[in-house]
């Protein structure tokens, strides 16, 4: 290389360095904002989880049973389904208990969702709840608490997606915002 070109590349790269800092530093250079998604604070209430069409349900009240799209409960969101709780914060994950029994919790199994007995070692049973929209105060309301959620696995950040029949398992799949990977959270609304 000669000493033009070693000149000139010193120059270069001197131009490209005082460019970035400048331009980072510019009042007109774009901004990144930050992110407005959310992870609801539950606060202890029972929920409805649905997508456009179904709401999660189990296809029996024991362990080992399905987590389904599909509600046996009487009354579609008349009658709440889980319990999210969180654990840890201020990025919290959750553990999701069956309403009536808080020994069985959604776990995973060959990443399809079943209720599982509760273990506070068993990864596959806490959650990633990352919504578009979460009230406050969701102990207090009925209603639409939360909207547009992805519900992940803390353990591989696969997204919970529904079946093509509303009994069909639940299942971890690759994130692709499909309204089968989006979910609302209801509270119990007495119709």
């Amino acid at each position: 290389m000669t000493s033009a070109h070693f000149t000139s590349f010193i120059a270069i790269v001197a131009l490209l360095i005082f460019s970035a800092t400048t331009t980072s530093a510019s009042p007109l250079a774009p901004r990144q904002l930050p992110s407005a998604k959310c992870s609801p604070n539950f606060e202890g209430a029972g929920v409805s989880v649905t997508n456009s069409a179904r709401e999660w349900g189990v296809s029996a009240f024991n362990a080992g049973a399905d987590v389904t799209s599909f509600s046996t409960r009487v009354g579609m969101l008349q009658n709440a389904d889980f319990r999210f709780e969180q654990v840890g914060s201020p990025s919290p994950s959750y553990i999701i208990k069956e309403i009536d029994n808080n020994e069985l919790v959604v776990g995973l199994s060959n990443q399809f969702l079943k209720l599982a007995a509760i273990n506070a070692a068993d990864l596959t049973q806490k959650w990633n709840v990352v919504c578009d929209t979460c009230d406050t105060g969701i102990s207090q309301k009925k209603g639409l608490v939360a909207t547009g959620c992805n519900i992940t696995s803390i353990t591989n950040n696969l997204c919970v997606q529904i079946g093509v029949q509303a009994k069909d398992v639940m299942f971890l799949a690759g994130c692709d915002n499909s309204d089968s990977q989006n979910f609302d959270f209801w509270t119990a609304i007495p119709w």
